[in-house]
């Protein structure tokens, strides 16, 4: 009687063990990679992924000065104009400001901080020079 127990449990456990080595292998089928990448060496005609390099290196060097700081640290409230901000390049709400202040005006508004912006702009680590830029950049185009 033990000697027959025993060796069912032996006939089950290999099958047992032959079915777990089959769903390995059906696994390893699904999850296989479709295709192959190969890589051109260096020197031969560009690829893609250098192109778009290419035109991402341009687009930085056509950024306008004030571009990266606006970005940053104002596009928050000057896109939209948040508590009264006036929007990026808008003549009609800039025209009041303009009226009434030179570009320096607007730096100390801007260094001060003025209604809900605060000083500097958020920017504590921007020089004058940058945060000029920066008003320069938001200011409308004549």
């Amino acid at each position: 009687m033990r000697l027959t127990l025993f060796f069912i449990v032996s006939l089950f456990s290999c099958a047992l063990f032959a079915e777990v080595d089959f769903d390995k292998q059906e696994i390893q089928q699904r999850i296989a990679p479709i295709g192959q990448v190969t890589v051109q060496e260096e020197g031969n005609a560009p690829d893609a992924a250098s192109e778009q390099l290419k035109t991402k290196q341009e687009l930085v060097k056509k950024e306008e000065p004030g571009q990266a700081i606006y970005e940053q640290y104002c596009v928050v409230c000057h896109r939209d104009g948040l508590a009264g901000a006036p929007k990026f390049r808008n003549k009609d709400e800039w025209a009041p400001r303009l009226s009434s202040k030179q570009l320096e005006g607007l730096l100390t508004s801007v260094k001060k901080g003025l209604n809900a912006m605060p000083a500097n702009g958020t920017c504590s680590g921007c020089s004058d020079e940058d945060l000029k830029l920066a008003i320069q950049y938001m200011l409308p185009k004549s």
